[in-house]
């Protein structure tokens, strides 16, 4: 798996150390397809903290969905996510980042095109009912379709979801549902890596130390105001009464 390299930072060698952590990142990701972690029956941080079922506020139901994706025990507890999966996929996030030379936020759009070395990435929006958007591989080159009733902001968003699909080799159809019911373990890694990608962790730091405010954080990574309030509330920098949304959009 060559698009996966970690970086130097808090926590790299016990992630290292862990038994040959890039195939089983890729184990999860190919095993992703049920509505949970294909290893959480045997992680070794996991505990009664884990969140398997979530209630969906407002709607009477339970949706069997990671939404916070956290474990309390978990040694990277100060970053956002359950377990190293999850710090591994923000440390991809930096690394593209990185390796595609972007420094500060927004994030351009056009950086997927830098996801795929040898096929071409086509962006395309049009009216979608039940999915946010969706990518495939159509002969030599990838084709992202984006929800052309979603805002800008989502559509960045549903983009860098799919980038992640893209940058994992997943050739078969993606696609990002509107609601969170039953979704694949693999599309919530690929949701974190889009806010990873979107609202660096340091980046993020930095700017919240000096807005204060979520629009204006909002508007400085050209993101969300619910997607940036779920960042901030992931990385311990917002507190309080959370927005009257479901989920992240």
């Amino acid at each position: 798996m060559q698009w996966l390299r970690i970086s130097s930072s808090a926590g790299e060698a016990e992630l290292r150390n862990l038994p040959d952590f890039e195939k089983l990142l890729g184990i999860i990701l190919a095993e992703g397809q049920g509505c949970e972690c294909p290893h959480k029956d045997t992680c070794t941080r996991r505990d009664k903290a884990w969140c398997r079922y979530v209630g969906v506020k407002g709607s009477g139901t339970s949706s069997a969905a990671y939404h916070d994706l956290f474990i309390a025990p978990c040694v990277y507890r100060d970053k956002p996510g359950c377990c190293w999966v999850l710090f591994a996929v923000e440390t991809f996030a930096a690394d593209c980042l990185a390796r595609l030379d972007v420094h500060h936020p927004p994030v351009p759009s056009e950086l997927i095109t830098g996801f795929e070395e040898k096929r071409k990435i086509a962006v395309r929006t049009l009216p979608l009912k039940g999915y946010h958007g969706a990518a495939w591989l159509l002969g030599k080159e990838w084709v992202v379709y984006l929800n052309a009733v979603d805002s800008p902001q989502v559509q960045r968003q549903t983009m860098f979801h799919e980038a992640f699909h893209i940058a994992c080799r997943n050739s078969s159809p993606a696609f990002r549902r509107v609601d969170l019911e039953q979704k694949p373990f693999r599309d919530f890694l690929a949701d974190h890596f889009a806010t990873c990608i979107l609202m660096n962790k340091q980046w993020v730091e930095e700017h919240w130390a000096v807005a204060r405010d979520v629009q204006k954080m909002a508007d400085i990574f050209d993101v969300s105001i619910s997607a940036m309030d779920h960042r901030l509330r992931q990385l311990g920098l917002l507190y309080g009464e959370r927005l009257s949304l479901v989920g992240v959009h």
